[in-house]
């Protein structure tokens, strides 16, 4: 797994809900279709997101954090809120480091 350090250069720190946030919102923001004003409570219905921006999303996190994600995990309609894809991506990267390689 890539992506910021613990403070001493060594071990890859794990996302928390905050860093998945930033990604997300930072990422919509973006995206031409997309309002600028977003939150944990904003639903992907109201804003419109589809599977294409997902993917977009899903891509930047695997680049910032080197979690791999899967073509099943694309479905925008599973997730309630931009909070709930949030945690779906943290729990992601706890689950990759766990995975045997």
């Amino acid at each position: 797994m890539t992506g910021p350090t613990d403070g001493n250069g060594a071990t890859p720190r794990l996302p928390d809900r905050e860093d998945a946030m930033r990604l997300v919102t930072t990422v919509l923001a973006e995206r031409p279709h997309l309002p600028d004003r977003l939150d944990e409570s904003t639903t992907l219905d109201e804003i419109g997101m589809d599977s294409l921006d997902l993917i977009v999303v899903f891509s930047r996190f695997e680049d910032a954090w080197g979690v791999p994600y899967s073509e099943e995990e694309t479905d925008w309609t599973v997730f309630d809120n931009l909070g709930h894809l949030a945690d779906t991506l943290v729990a992601r990267a706890r689950a990759a480091v766990r995975e045997p390689r």
